[in-house]
C-alpha cells in the first residue's frame, strides 16, 4: 500500500474499498466491472477490505 494511503486511513474513522485493476485489463471491463460491484451492492459492502479485477 501507498504510505500516503495508509496515513490517510490510519487518521480517518472508517475504511475504504481497495479496488486492484491488474495493467493488462483492458480499461472498459474495469469501468463494467467496478459499475456492476457499485449497482449490486450496498453502502455496507464498500468498509474496509480489497476487490480484485476482473471480476468473471
Amino acid at each position: 500500500m501507498i504510505p500516503a494511503m495508509r496515513q490517510q486511513l490510519e487518521r480517518s474513522s472508517h475504511c475504504s474499498l481497495i479496488v486492484l485493476v491488474p495493467d493488462s485489463l483492458p480499461t472498459g471491463m474495469a469501468i463494467e466491472d467496478i459499475l456492476m460491484l457499485e449497482s449490486g451492492g450496498v453502502e455496507s459492502d464498500w468498509t474496509a477490505g480489497v476487490v480484485y479485477l476482473p471480476l468473471k
